[in-house]
């Protein structure tokens, strides 16, 4: 939050413009409790991106990250699985549009996950 209470977001380290529509790394891409299912296999896109929306939405609704866990290994597991909830108390005042759209952020399959566009 920036002095006047409005939500800045950071952490473009890794940014980059390409024309390509999947890049292939050697190594990991992101921060692990944001990072999309393919980030684990060293491939990134746009859709990655779209990932991370989901998370952040969810936290900022919530409070909480989607994925956690006690390793590393834990934690992409449950990415992997997709193991996140709507339990959490704060959820109860959440719109049914909004949890919609972060179960739709938050998909595995790239070919599925929402295109900034149609989460837009």
């Amino acid at each position: 939050l920036d002095a006047k209470g409005e939500i800045k977001l950071v952490d473009f380290g890794l940014s980059l413009q390409t024309s390509q529509n999947i890049i292939k790394s050697n190594s990991l891409i992101g921060t692990p409790y944001y990072m999309a299912p393919e980030c684990q296999e060293g491939f990134y896109s746009t859709k990655s991106d779209l990932w991370s929306v989901g998370v952040i939405l969810y936290t900022l609704v919530s409070g909480y990250l989607p994925f956690q866990g006690k390793s590393q290994t834990e934690l992409f597991n449950r990415i992997n699985n997709l193991k996140f909830h709507f339990s959490h108390e704060e959820f109860k005042s959440v719109s049914k549009e909004c949890k919609d759209l972060i179960s739709q952020l938050l998909v595995k399959e790239t070919s599925t996950r929402l295109s900034a566009a149609k989460a837009l």
